[in-house]
């Protein structure tokens, strides 16, 4: 499915607001609420939307232990245990790395206990504290249509007017596009 710079601003206006209103974004971007709900399930259906969720303050949560596991080999088991969050295939000496999240130490230790059989030789190394946490930001492959022309561009230039996200191919059509909303005024 191709984006356009329509897609692409539901979906910003989802991600910063997942229970924002159909309405709402219907107004934030000058469209019909049909035409927004109809967009969000093309969007839903071709599998852009994975799912609306919600992030959970580290204050509700208990204090949790944070495992890094670096192991030789990758057993199916270990794709099925719960407590691993993440698991990479990178380059060393140990070419798997996975990252843990367990509720004190008597389970970190039952954890290496079972991944130990799964694995053989592991080294466990337990996360003292999180200096940076940050969700990488998605790249979207996308094609944005020109605001202006109508062309489309992979890289496009972006331009804030009255709130909403504009998309310009290129510096002339940003211009001329400035110059027709002064002119209109």
């Amino acid at each position: 499915m191709r984006l356009d710079s329509t897609d692409i601003r539901i979906l910003k206006l989802l991600e910063d607001d997942s229970r924002i209103s159909h309405k709402r974004i219907a107004e934030l971007l000058n469209l019909s609420r049909p035409t927004v709900k109809s967009r969000i399930e093309k969007l839903i259906n071709n599998g852009i939307i994975k799912k609306f969720t919600v992030q959970i303050g580290k204050e509700a949560l208990k204090e949790n232990i944070t495992l890094f596991i670096m192991a030789s080999s990758l057993n199916k088991k270990i794709l099925e245990i719960d407590e691993i969050v993440e698991i990479y295939r990178v380059t060393g000496e140990k070419p798997l790395l996975m990252k843990a999240v367990v509720g004190g130490m008597k389970e970190a230790v039952e954890l290496a206990d079972k991944l130990s059989e799964f694995s053989g030789d592991i080294v466990v190394e337990i996360a003292l504290e999180n200096l940076k946490s940050e969700e990488a930001e998605p790249v979207l492959k996308a094609e944005y249509t020109c605001d202006y022309c109508g062309s489309t561009t992979n890289t496009p230039i972006i331009f804030k007017h009255h709130n909403v996200e504009r998309y310009f191919c290129c510096p002339v059509c940003l211009k001329n596009y400035r110059r027709a909303v002064r002119e209109s005024r």
